[in-house]
C-alpha cells in the first residue's frame, strides 16, 4: 500500500495544511507582490502586526524551516500554493526524520513504524 507521506506527517503533528484559503487559521504564509513587482512571503500569526523585519521573507528556500515548525506548533496552518511549490518539500524525508516511517529490507519500500505487515 502506498503511503501518503504528507498526510502521515500532518496527522502526526495534529496539523492541517491548505494551500486553498477557507479561512481560520492559526499561522498563514503567502505570497504578495511589492509595488514595484517583486515578490515576497509573508509569514505571520492570524491577527499578528506585520513586521517587516520578522515577517516578510525575500528568498523561499528559507521557508521550509518555518513551515515544520508552525505544523509542529499550530492546528491550522495556510501556505499558499506557490509557496509549497518553490519549496520542493520532501514529505517521505520528513517522515523519516520524524521517525514515522522505516525501511522494510525484505518488501524493499518504506512502511509506517508500528503498522503492522500483511
Amino acid at each position: 500500500m502506498a503511503i501518503k507521506y504528507k498526510q502521515l506527517y500532518l496527522d502526526h503533528h495534529n496539523c492541517t495544511l491548505e494551500s486553498d484559503y477557507t479561512g481560520g487559521y492559526d499561522y498563514e504564509m503567502s505570497t504578495e507582490c511589492t509595488a514595484d513587482s517583486y515578490t515576497i512571503y509573508l509569514c505571520k500569526y492570524v491577527g499578528e502586526q506585520t513586521i517587516i523585519s520578522e515577517n516578510v521573507h525575500y528568498y523561499a528556500h528559507d521557508l521550509e524551516d518555518v513551515l515544520k515548525e508552525k505544523i509542529d506548533e499550530c492546528d491550522k496552518v495556510f501556505c499558499d500554493e506557490e509557496i509549497e511549490d518553490e519549496l520542493h518539500l520532501e514529505w517521505e524525508q520528513m517522515c523519516e526524520e520524524a521517525g514515522l516511517i522505516e525501511w522494510n529490507d525484505d518488501e524493499e519500500e518504506y512502511q509506517v513504524v508500528g503498522e503492522d505487515e500483511e
